[in-house]
């Protein structure tokens, strides 16, 4: 069993390798959660494996087991500091009214039925960022809106100008390209093995529900739809149903 890297920020990622005749006979663990391996292309069994934000930085246990063999390996949290920054929104855009509240409940919803399955690894090596301008926002940025509503930053915005190509940051599967209160049009793209892509704010799609795309393919334009300050992309990345930073995906080499 393999461990890329050894070491991890909150919302950090890690991948997993291991040998074995078969993946049913695998069974793997980390901080309470049950991990699927996958055949890659060299046939080993491997897993993308999310850090929770919150994980308590000291090193965590890795355990898998393969039929009567069981091996542990640890992976280091490290410490650190997220920072914390005040912004002004329109009130509503903060506070939804009831309408826009339950449209909201319902997109949230949504969401969460469309990254919980998982199919096989469909990307194509290490991933790329979406745009070829500056990040404007980091991940895990917490926030104090209109100085009063708190909330945790879990994506990396790239500046951009309204019309600002945005490239899918690997290949996979579009699964949703629709219109929602907080994103605005948000495109979700599928790669397979419980990792998703999330490109909000979007000005246009430039690709639908149902589209298989290349890693490199512009999927959509910069845009300052849904709650936002102003034109920027902002990208989200999730892992088994957990945000990660997008950050550590691009520096991972699959």
């Amino acid at each position: 069993m393999e461990l890329q890297p050894g070491e991890v920020l909150p919302g950090g990622i890690f991948l997993l390798k291991a040998q074995a005749e078969t993946a049913a006979s695998l069974q793997a663990e980390f901080a309470g959660r049950k991990i699927d391996l996958h055949k890659d292309r060299e046939d080993h069994f491997m897993a993308l494996v999310p850090v929770e934000i919150d994980l308590p930085p000291e090193k965590h246990p890795v355990t898998i087991i393969s039929g009567d063999e069981k091996r542990v390996a640890y992976v280091t949290v490290r410490p650190h500091r997220f920072l914390t920054k005040k912004i002004t929104l329109p009130e509503e855009k903060v506070i939804p009214g009831p309408e826009s509240l339950k449209r909201a409940e319902r997109e949230a919803a949504l969401l969460g039925s469309i990254i919980a399955p998982q199919s096989a690894p469909a990307w194509e090596g290490t991933s790329i960022p979406p745009t070829d301008t500056e990040i404007s926002e980091v991940f895990g940025v917490r926030r104090i809106m209109n100085g009063k509503k708190t909330g945790i930053h879990r994506g990396t915005d790239f500046r951009g100008r309204t019309g600002t190509p945005v490239k899918a940051i690997n290949s996979g599967s579009v699964v949703l390209a629709e219109d929602f209160f907080f994103g605005g049009n948000t495109l979700i793209i599928d790669h397979g093995a419980g990792l998703y892509s999330i490109y909000m704010h979007l000005s246009d799609f430039n690709a639908s529900r149902g589209d298989r795309v290349s890693k490199g393919q512009v999927i959509g334009f910069v845009g300052s739809t849904g709650r936002a300050t102003g034109p920027h992309l902002h990208l989200g990345i999730k892992l088994l149903g957990v945000s990660v930073n997008p950050e550590a995906l691009f520096e991972l080499e699959l």
